[in-house]
Parts: C-alpha cells; structure tokens; sequence
C-alpha cells in the first residue's frame, strides 16, 4: 500500500544517478508519476551542462530547467552507473575521460549533505569482499572456508578442485550486458598475479536465502537451484519465507556497522546452519517486487521523501 503523503510527494525532487537502460528506474518514474525525478544517466553524460562554482552546483539538460542541485533536491538515489562510450575520442584518453567523469559524479553524491542512498564512497567500501570477508569473521558469522589471493601457487596448495568456487572480489558486472559470476574451481590456478581473486569452500546447500532490507523492512526469499549461482538456473524456485531470527540479527548487525540502509544479504541453508556468503549494498530488487507482489519500492520511496 502507498503510504507517502502528497505533501512529502509534491515537496520533493529526487535525483537518481543512474544509466539510460536501467530498467528499475524506468519502473519508478513510471509508478510514482506525482514525484519529480531528476534523472541523471551517466553513460549519456554530455547530455548534461553542470557546473559547481563557489555559489553551488548548476545542473541543466534538455529534459529540465537549470537546477540549483544541492539546494533544490530532497535526496539522492545512487544506482550502479556505467560510463559513457569514448569511440570519437583518441584511445588514449579513454581511461583518462573516464576517470574524470567518474569522480565528477562520485564527488557531487559523496559531497551531498542530505540523504543519499547510498553515497559511492560507502557503496565502495561495503561491495569489497576483502571488507566483507573481514566484518563477517569480525561479527562472528558462520563462512565458507575462503582464500582471496594473487598467490596462484598458495591458492592451489590450499584448494581442492571441484570442490572449490571462484567469484569476483568486488561487483560483478562489467558492462549493462556482461557479468562474472561465481563459477567451480574447476581447474589449477594460473596468471593471477594482476588478478586477484575470492575463492571459497564449495558449501553443498538445501537452499539458499536472498534477504532484502531497506530501512529495517525485511523482505526474505527462499532459493531452490541446483547451480552454483542460480542467476544462471532456468529451473529455479522461489519462495517468500519469514527470516530466521539469527540472520534477520546478523544482517542488521551488519548494516549498522557498515552504516547502511539498503541492501541484499545472501545466505546458504545446510542442515539447520546458515552461512553468510556475501552482501550486496546495491542489489537488484524489482524482480522481487514484481514476482511477490511486494512493496520495497514504496519503501524506498518513503525513505528517500523523509
């Protein structure tokens, strides 16, 4: 049920710092028509004239009139942003272009004194699985056995194959259509010296848990699948359960510390013991809502209108 009030909605710009083909996005501004969105997409970065000054950041596109951004916005969405494509400039500036506008971005969100959810510097930290390997043990969660290594000769003195799995360290997605997913150890390991990687005890599972938070509203679904990753199982099932009351307790533990108010814990059931395998500070959730008939957009909604 929507429950913001029309003042909250009518009193409000919210700015989403996003990409052209995020999809989640296109399903908000669609759903809650009385708020005003300021859509920033990344990858279409020349579609915006913005200029910081000593008075405040001028914000103008085609789509709005010029905004005194800090001062007109309620709040900020920080969604997974990918950059433009440089093909008209010389190769060689490429990584240059990119790292200008990425800290362009990152530095107007991260600067933002209101709410942000949440700032890149936090989303950063929190994504790294060397930060979340080290708070799990710290809080003293039950984890796979795990190595994250560039050590290719410690890795395989340490590891079993087939008995193993290997994920990336930080987020997997490389392009909009291109991810690394955690996949069986299923060889020895090489040429990692420039390419650290996350290995982990292969835990065998009954099922596993996709716990979803956001303000302290939980929302927990049950996972049947058989793959490793069940991104890839076309013949995965779903179930929405209530949370165990030591995983509903480890994750707001966690998300206190970490200082956060939204994110996706993953866990895997094997009998009658929960391990924690990672958490996702910025994870997916439409798919959620649509196939439960949830209401985790409402709740982000009502956050960012606070």
């Amino acid at each position: 049920m929507i429950s913001l009030t029309l003042d909250n909605i009518l009193n409000n710009k919210i700015l989403i710092i996003t990409s052209s083909y995020d999809r989640t996005v296109d399903f908000l501004i669609s759903k809650y028509t009385l708020i005003d969105f300021i859509r920033l997409n990344v990858d279409e970065f020349d579609n915006y004239q913005i200029s910081i000054t000593d008075n405040g950041i001028n914000f103008n596109s085609s789509s709005f009139n010029t905004l005194d951004l800090f001062n007109e916005i309620k709040s900020i969405y920080f969604r997974k942003i990918f950059l433009p494509i440089l093909d008209e400039y010389n190769i060689e500036y490429h990584n240059y272009m990119q790292k200008e506008i990425y800290n362009f971005i990152v530095g107007i969100a991260d600067s933002y004194e209101g709410k942000v959810l949440s700032k890149p510097s936090l989303l950063r930290k929190v994504e790294n699985k060397i930060y979340q390997h080290h708070l799990s043990k710290k809080l003293g969660f039950l984890t796979p056995k795990t190595i994250i290594s560039n050590d290719s000769t410690f890795v395989n003195n340490n590891t079993i194959l087939k008995e193993w799995i290997v994920k990336p360290i930080s987020t997997a997605k490389i392009t909009e259509k291109k991810s690394v997913l955690t996949n069986t150890l299923d060889y020895k390991v090489t040429d990692i010296e420039l390419s650290p990687s996350y290995f982990q005890k292969e835990i065998y599972k009954n099922y596993e848990l996709r716990i979803t938070i956001i303000n302290e509203y939980i929302y927990c679904v049950k996972i049947i699948s058989s793959n490793i990753d069940w991104r890839n199982d076309k013949n995965v099932e779903y179930e929405l359960i209530d949370i165990p009351n030591i995983v509903e307790e480890q994750c707001l533990e966690y998300m206190e510390i970490s200082n956060l108010k939204f994110a996706a814990f993953d866990y895997i059931y094997n009998n009658d013991e929960y391990y924690f395998l990672e958490c996702n500070p910025n994870g997916q959730w439409l798919w959620l809502e649509n196939m439960f008939n949830l209401d985790i957009s409402n709740k982000i909604m009502e956050y960012l209108s606070e």
